[in-house]
């Protein structure tokens, strides 16, 4: 009998440990990252950067976004758009295509980040900028930055080191180790 008893307590064990690490749903998922991360997980851009709650854009809205994280200080900014499934992510991202406006698509196949992603670069007034955008789980993330004229080599290399701590980010919340 106590071999039983144990055995169905270790089974009871292995149940609610899986279930501890089960994927959080949509909703968890958005508060987690509203959570700041830690400041010495930050790229060097991002230091110092606020999180905060974003405003949901119609479109997003109508893909049925939960919410909207942004991480950023003034230099830098990564945006992190929750949906309900992955499917819904993606359709966001098609729904936008990056290379409308003053974006160029400068990199279809950016080193350390997940199918579809872009890096874009724009111009205007005096200024550059550089974006990744790309979708983790059910996760649209954006990562930005600008500079002045003639650093665009700078802020490609900021936006992917940027994208990449996001990417990893976003995962390990998604997991639950982050």
């Amino acid at each position: 009998m106590g071999c039983r008893l144990a055995a169905a307590s270790f089974a009871a064990l292995l149940v609610c440990a899986a279930a501890a690490r089960a994927a959080p749903t949509p909703t968890q998922l958005y508060h987690a990252l509203l959570e700041p991360p830690a400041a010495g997980s930050l790229p060097p851009a991002l230091k110092g950067a606020d999180t905060k709650a974003a405003t949901l854009s119609k479109g997003s809205k109508s893909h049925h976004a939960i919410g909207a994280v942004e991480i950023g200080n003034s230099a830098a900014i990564v945006g992190l758009l929750v949906f309900p499934t992955h499917a819904l992510a993606l359709a966001d991202l098609k729904a936008y295509p990056p290379d409308k406006g003053p974006n160029t698509i400068v990199s279809r196949t950016p080193a350390g980040l997940p199918r579809p992603a872009y890096i874009m670069a724009a111009r205007g007034n005096g200024y550059e900028a550089a974006y990744a955008v790309f979708v983790v789980g059910n996760v649209v993330v954006d990562a930005w930055t600008y500079g002045q004229k003639g650093t665009s080599s700078q802020l490609r290399s900021i936006v992917e080191r940027n994208a990449r701590w996001a990417n990893a980010h976003v995962a390990s919340v998604i997991s639950g180790s982050g």
